[in-house]
């Protein structure tokens, strides 16, 4: 795949607190904070990712000044709007399930902040971390009038809308298969794929996965990753055979990984022009590296010590011979 200079990152920055059994509660910042670190730190040095997002005049500040000290992020779509930023209270559970309680009021993006970037930008990160990114109607313009790759993760469109401070449920996003339309890849992870193919909040049979990458695929989507957490990922593309990949080490935190996995395979797909094969294999490292880790404090330096693109362009080659 051609190489890819402007990557357009669109998400909702997070104030995230993150409660789980028997350990220190974590303060930080999340959502988009994930993605844009993880392009920053993994993108050659002749790309940039471009953030277009709305945060809460009560966050504004400090989210210029972090991302303004990162190598190749440019901030002229980070706008404030007035609004108190979101914020999320992840509770998880022993077993592993999590619940989340999201306030705060950034509303949706607009078109007019988007539709300066349609035709400039090379690739789109679009990731639904509040759900609430764009409506249907704004993101439909998006995908018909952009220029290049459009990698969509699905993400919030299957929680619902937040309750008066209590968690969100999840749910199958009414009309999906016209958010998903027209994008290039798809991502998910177990209990989304449950909801989308079978209105269960429950992981999908092998045969019952190929069946929703088929109706994926049918709506113009050149491949759909399934994110399965501490057992790694799986590709389904419309062409070739699946691929799926274990995950590399142990995981102290969950939080964020699927988000640092799909930012990944952007900067490798798009930014580096590998091979989906490549791409996961590299994507797969990057999630598990920010699985041994808390929040985002940490995460441009546990992605350099894993060297993930290094060590995914060495197994590509290897693979090829």
């Amino acid at each position: 795949m051609t190489r890819l200079r402007e990557i357009g990152v669109v998400g909702t920055v997070v104030e995230d607190t993150i409660d789980r059994p028997g350990v220190e509660t974590v303060r930080d910042m999340g959502g988009a904070y994930y993605a844009v670190i993880t392009l920053s730190a993994l993108l050659p040095d002749d790309a940039v990712a471009v953030p277009i997002v709305a945060v809460g005049d009560d966050a504004i500040d400090r989210v210029r000044a972090d991302w303004s000290r990162l190598p190749r992020v440019s901030l002229a779509g980070v706008h404030a709007v007035p609004a108190i930023n979101n914020k999320v209270h992840i509770e998880y559970d022993a077993k592993g399930g999590r619940e989340e309680t999201l306030t705060g009021g950034v509303p949706p993006l607009e078109w007019a902040r988007l539709e300066p970037w349609v035709d400039r930008l090379d690739a789109w990160c679009w990731n639904f971390v509040a759900g609430n990114e764009a409506d249907a109607g704004t993101f439909g313009r998006v995908k018909r009038a952009r220029r290049g790759p459009l990698h969509l993760d699905v993400h919030s469109l299957c929680l619902g809308p937040p309750r008066a401070g209590r968690p969100r449920d999840p749910r199958r996003p009414a009309d999906w298969e016209m958010w998903i339309e027209g994008a290039t890849w798809v991502q998910l992870n177990e209990i989304e794929a449950g909801l989308l193919q079978e209105d269960r909040a429950g992981p999908l049979a092998r045969d019952r996965e190929a069946k929703l990458a088929r109706r994926i695929h049918g709506l113009g989507a050149e491949g759909l990753v399934i994110t399965r957490g501490a057992r790694g990922a799986s590709w389904l593309p419309r062409e070739g055979e699946r691929l799926d990949v274990a995950a590399a080490g142990p995981a102290r935190d969950p939080t964020g990984c699927g988000d640092v996995l799909g930012a990944a395979w952007v900067a490798l797909r798009a930014g580096h022009g590998l091979d989906a094969g490549a791409a996961l294999r590299g994507a797969v490292r990057a999630g598990s590296a920010a699985a041994r880790i808390r929040g985002t404090a940490g995460l441009a330096e546990a992605l350099e010590q894993a060297d993930v693109v290094g060590g995914t362009t060495l197994r590509s080659e290897e693979t090829r011979r």
